[in-house]
């Protein structure tokens, strides 16, 4: 049963009258709580976002390894959609598993939480189209247990996404950019005082982009707007409205992936164009998202944070999907069959969040204190649209498909194929004691409410569950500018996948272990360390589609109806070592090495798409005698990953992708900026996450005008 949000909410504020009625340490003259005018252009500069724990930490305080990504990066290199930037973050992978579905992964498991200004919902664990990153100030990456911030516990990290405020000064800039395979891209963004005062402001940015591909057939059109005005109401309440909306269109799509196993066992090797699409392929979506926050500036000390974020997506398809029964033979290229399908999906998603946050003196020390409460709802549908069965053909061999193999099926009418109804009810807290001067203690406690009311192809995936995970975490500044710091948490991720029975998977369960040290310098650079381990049962991996009759049809059938999973048991851990910030006044570095073991049950090798090594690294330096001239390197290098037993396995060895950007000042307002990605044309597969795979983008350039006023 759904708690009442208004019940959740009066809790918040008996605790908090609790505090700010609190009686005066012993020893102490009771003191005036002191209301001081709030003005909204000082909390836009002080804005912060709460990281880890849910806590006004920086880097070097957080008991976590946490990434950031300024604009700036953002920017100069060119990462104008989330995953080329997270493919440049230290112990991120991006498995780009189709051309308009990606899953990301960090410590061995994938990724499921992605939120906007700390704000989200952790349902589903892959992104569909191109997110474009305009619109947003930075991006953190939080690697490790994240059930304080999330609800759910989950050992691979979360990924939050801080949108772009107003500035309190009048400023705008407008850059155009063009590259290979017809890349064209308009960026803008404005953002101004609605007020003398400056209490109003507002800011807008819009982004168009188009681009063929080196993929045969594939093209991608996106289009993003995003408007947001805050205010203040009165001397101590603040206003933020904002809207997003961004449309991805891709044609000549993939579904699945290119076969790249012969029935012999040998691994094929096609260029790098290769597709198995239909020209009348296409993917849309539709995303609109709205967000209201009221701020209470209670006292110079405690903040009262509300927000509301409603969420619409639309996902329209025609897809071609390849696969074979008989093998896929190397000497003719026959044995593939075709499966085209269209889908419509609707997702509507609403999240209510109210937290305290604030700082409090006792025992002669300041500390830390947040509790909050959500209420968050995803309502989805999916509608499928059968083909007649003259759409499924024994194709002619492969490669070398026109992409008029199969023409475009007339779709029968649509039924209802799944529906979900996932309520998601949580209170939460974190407190941080400052024992003494260089010990702090970081305590936290989540309780979920969980409940899923779905099905999927007539197999109900219903689920209710509860639970409670603590925190655990200090940091202990051993000496000056050396932090050493340890964290534990529970794990407590639902899984909206089937069983090989028919039945709901259920929830992964484990535990959480990080260690490590993180030592400042002068310059502003930041050196971290850290030693984690998770161990978590029941994890979802892949078995095989199937429609649940036991029957292995040779021919095409219903055999797609349903994914199967099973539950397994994995145990993760590694090393990381991260540098970031100034190392000089004209060199900026972000780099990062990730090592990783990940075993099952039986002490075998799990998930081995994933790598076991992994480089980052993004280099910035501006030439003192160019001081117009700002160059950069990035590159990225991971050890060989594989999927499927030997015999019949896909194979990646390893590589290194090496990219850069130069950038010239013609005017204070006028640059001009070069951006180039595998310089040494680099071949290798975009992920080998399932038995089918395609080609990452080979050798390119991008020329990129902008102007700011």
């Amino acid at each position: 049963m759904k708690k009442p949000l208004s019940l959740a909410l009066s809790n918040t504020s008996l605790v908090a009258s609790f505090l700010f009625a609190a009686p005066a340490v012993q020893g102490q003259a009771p003191t005036a709580v002191v209301m001081e005018e709030v003005t909204i252009t000082a909390i836009r500069e002080d804005r912060k976002s709460r990281g880890a724990t849910g806590l006004d930490l920086s880097l070097w305080e957080t008991p976590q390894s946490l990434t950031i990504v300024d604009s700036d990066t953002i920017h100069d290199f060119g990462l104008t959609d989330i995953n080329s930037l997270l493919q440049l973050t230290t112990g991120v992978n991006v498995d780009a598993t189709e051309t308009d579905r990606t899953y990301y992964n960090a410590r061995g498991f994938d990724i499921t939480s992605m939120h906007v200004d700390s704000i989200g919902i952790p349902f589903g664990n892959l992104i569909v189209g191109a997110l474009d990153t305009a619109i947003y100030e930075k991006v953190e990456i939080i690697r490790g247990s994240n059930g304080l911030i999330t609800g759910l516990g989950n050992p691979s990290g979360t990924i939050n996404y801080v949108r772009k405020r107003p500035t309190n000064q009048r400023q705008g800039s407008i850059e155009l950019s063009g590259g290979r395979w017809d890349f064209r891209r308009l960026e803008a963004d404005v953002s101004t005082p609605l007020t003398d005062s400056g209490n109003w402001a507002a800011r807008a940015v819009v982004a168009y982009q188009e681009k063929d591909s080196w993929l045969d057939h594939y093209r991608n059109d996106r289009q993003i707007g995003y408007l947001v005005v805050d205010g203040q109401l009165t001397d101590s309440l603040t206003l933020a409205v904002g809207y997003t909306h961004q449309d991805n269109n891709s044609d000549g799509v993939t579904w699945g992936a290119v076969p790249v196993l012969y029935s012999n066992g040998e691994q094929a090797h096609f260029d790098v164009s290769t597709s198995i699409a239909m020209d009348w392929t296409y993917w849309d979506t539709q995303t609109d998202e709205a967000f209201v926050e009221l701020g209470w500036q209670i006292n110079n000390h405690w903040r009262l944070t509300s927000t509301v974020m409603h969420t619409d997506y639309e996902e329209y398809s025609e897809l071609f999907y390849v696969y074979t029964n008989t093998g896929f033979d190397q000497a003719t290229g026959l044995g593939l069959e075709s499966n085209p399908g269209k889908y419509d999906v609707e997702r509507e998603d609403l999240i209510l969040d109210a937290n305290l946050n604030g700082r409090f003196r006792i025992w002669g020390r300041e500390h830390q204190l947040q509790l909050g409460v959500s209420a968050a709802n995803s309502d989805s549908v999916s509608f499928a649209h059968p083909a007649p069965a003259d759409s499924f053909i024994a194709m002619p061999p492969f490669p070398g498909w026109s992409g008029n193999e199969v023409p475009r099926p007339a779709w029968q009418p649509a039924y209802r194929s799944a529906h979900e109804d996932i309520d998601l009810n949580r209170v939460y807290g974190s407190l941080l004691l400052a024992a003494t001067d260089h010990l702090n203690l970081v305590l936290g406690l989540n309780k979920v409410d969980y409940n899923n009311d779905g099905e999927s192809y007539g197999v109900s995936t219903d689920s209710d569950e509860d639970g409670t995970s603590p925190y655990i975490g200090f940091t202990w500044e051993v000496m000056q500018g050396l932090n050493t710091y340890a964290s534990y948490s529970d794990i407590y991720q639902p899984q909206y996948v089937l069983g090989e029975d028919l039945q709901s998977l259920g929830s992964a369960e484990g535990e959480s272990y990080e260690v490590g040290v993180k030592k400042s310098f002068s310059s502003g650079a930041l050196v971290s360390l850290a030693l984690f381990r998770t161990e978590q049962s029941n994890l979802q991996e892949f078995v095989a589609y199937d429609d649940g009759d036991g029957v292995d049809d040779t021919d095409f059938s219903d055999d797609f109806d349903y994914a199967l999973y099973r539950g397994i048991n994995v145990e993760s851990e590694g090393v990381e070592v991260e540098v970031a910030g100034n190392l000089t006044d004209v060199l900026q570095l972000q780099a990062g090495i990730t090592h990783l073991t990940l075993e099952d049950e039986t002490g075998e090798e799990a998930r081995t798409f994933i790598p076991r090594n992994t480089v980052k690294l993004l280099l910035s330096w501006n030439p003192v005698a160019m001081p117009k001239l700002a160059l950069g390197a990035s590159g990225r290098w991971q050890d060989e990953t594989y999927y499927g037993p030997a015999g019949a396995r896909i194979t990646q060895e390893d590589y290194a992708v090496i990219g850069g950007f130069a950038r010239y000042a013609v005017t204070p307002d006028l640059s001009v900026r070069l951006n180039l990605d595998n310089l040494t044309d680099e071949k290798y597969f975009s992920s080998v996450k399932y038995e089918q795979a395609y080609y990452a983008a080979p050798r390119n350039a991008r020329l990129s005008v902008a102007w700011s006023f």
